[in-house]
């Protein structure tokens, strides 16, 4: 791989740098099929994820993997607590467990992306 330009490497070092903050997000993914999304869902995730500390917003985030009508749509759900050190504790709660026949995978999401409504990650 060739990197060229100064802005390209400042870039991807940036990118590294930011893989070593501490981050309050923490995203669910396969935790609830687009057919599991409701109402109560966001409320749900809330009362849950107090059980590891102050969640200050939960957001519902349906991803469809193409322009297709027909598309697949992944869910993610993002909990933002008041301190890293929640967001550690759930995830280390979370990661693995078995819910409503699936596996979550519950990991750290970078805070910036999330500030600016940045989901895609």
């Amino acid at each position: 791989m060739s990197i060229t330009g100064s802005n390209a490497r400042f870039m991807i070092m940036q990118k590294l740098a930011m893989k070593d903050k501490e981050s309050t997000v923490m995203v669910l993914k396969n935790m609830v099929s687009f057919e599991d999304v409701d109402d109560e869902l966001e409320g749900e995730v809330k009362e849950e994820c107090s059980k590891h500390g102050k969640v200050k917003k939960v957001v519902v985030y349906q991803e469809a993997q193409s322009e297709a009508d027909d598309a697949e749509v992944f869910v993610k759900i993002f909990v933002q607590f008041d301190k890293s050190s929640e967001g550690e504790v759930a995830i280390s709660a979370l990661n693995g467990r078995w819910f409503g026949g699936r596996t979550i995978d519950a990991s750290q999401y970078e805070e910036q992306r999330f500030l600016r409504d940045d989901l895609s990650g």
